[in-house]
């Protein structure tokens, strides 16, 4: 009687075994026309050797707790508009890209010396728009056209990325190639353990709250950076807040600034508070070290209302380049700035720092 009961349990492995093979093979996304379907059915999700067709989106819309894996080299057709060529939405997600793998934006196809400012048009690269402790791990972003990753989530992790336009720092050719910028009232969000080569803001916040960016390896950009405060004088200023922000165990390398703050010009409102930058290492800066500008696009002239406030500097070391390169300049609008603190502030080269407001700790 045992006997074919144990014959019977072995059948209903092997049944077991044979539909998980068949659920595997049918969630694994070898062409376009294969996204959605598999999206709208599968957890476990395989995207392997993908060709997104010209002016085409990959937009993965996935299911609450879906895992999935970029394998191979996933292409995009070239084709000049705006949008962004991935979004990713979803709730407790996992996007990992396995070894060997890479997304290629063919960005050398649009590069043109003016990034978004004119010349062909260029679609950013990659949209995160997830909830929920979703992680993205591992991926491998090549050539971004314009703007590489956007993220507008909450509790979101992103690790191990490398985002790779280093074949655009010729002539800097390939212009606006931010790494990250961060908006849309983020919260929580954790980017560590990054490699970023570009021609822009290394990462950029505009907007959002409680945010922790560490060992992130920055080359040729313009550094670690807000840009808060540029939608206009009659945007209200609770709609363009940046705070509990850190940066901490960071190298800026062969870039225009290391840390650089930006507030909007023409009277325009916003907050930047609670900031910290910790232990942050530069390299052959060539323009200045740490700059806090409220003078943006009008030089000299700083009448942003935009308030930095209750602002930490510790541990800032290494070089800038060039008589006219500056180690530290802040340029504050009048009465804006307050409760800030240098220490250990220690960069060599270029000429003589500059500050309209004096922080707590340094001189200049």
């Amino acid at each position: 009687m045992l006997f074919p009961i144990a014959v019977n349990f072995a059948l209903i492995l092997l049944t077991s075994s044979a539909a998980r093979e068949i659920s595997d093979a049918d969630c694994t996304i070898t062409s376009y026309s294969q996204v959605q379907p598999v999206v709208a059915k599968c957890k476990n999700i395989v995207i392997s050797n993908l060709e997104v067709p010209a002016g085409e989106q990959l937009v993965l819309d996935l299911q609450d707790d879906t895992d999935l894996t970029f394998e191979g080299v996933t292409t995009f057709g070239v084709a000049h508009w705006p949008g962004h060529l991935v979004v990713v939405k979803g709730h407790h997600v996992h996007v990992t890209g396995a070894p060997g793998s890479m997304l290629d934006a063919q960005g050398e196809k649009y590069w043109d010396y003016q990034g978004g400012a004119g010349g062909v048009t260029k679609p950013k690269f990659l949209l995160i728009q997830t909830t929920g402790g979703s992680v993205f791990r591992n991926l491998y972003l090549h050539n971004c056209a314009h703007f590489c990753v956007g993220v507008g989530a909450t509790d979101l992790t992103i690790t191990g990325f490398i985002l790779d336009s280093v074949a655009g720092d010729k002539d800097r050719i390939a212009l606006n190639t931010d790494g990250f910028g961060i908006s849309s009232h983020s919260n929580n969000i954790l980017i560590e353990n990054t490699v970023i080569m570009n021609q822009d803001d290394c990462i950029v916040v505009n907007q959002g709250t409680n945010m922790v960016f560490r060992n992130l390896r920055c080359f040729g950009s313009h550094g670690l950076s807000f840009a808060v405060g540029f939608g206009g004088k009659d945007k209200p200023e609770e709609d363009s807040v940046a705070s509990n922000i850190t940066f901490e165990n960071c190298l800026v390398a062969n870039g225009l600034y290391g840390i650089h703050v930006k507030a909007g010009p023409d009277f325009n409102k916003g907050r930047i508070e609670n900031v910290v930058y910790r232990n942050i290492q530069l390299a052959g800066i060539t323009e200045d070290g740490i700059y806090i500008q409220e003078d943006y696009g009008d030089i000299g002239n700083s009448d942003s209302l935009v308030k930095i406030r209750n602002l930490t500097i510790e541990n800032v070391w290494g070089s800038v380049q060039g008589d006219l390169t500056r180690p530290v300049h802040v340029a504050c609008g009048k009465g804006t700035c307050s409760d800030w603190t240098f220490s250990g502030i220690n960069i060599l080269g270029g000429g003589k720092s500059y500050c309209n407001y004096k922080p707590e700790g340094f001189s200049c």
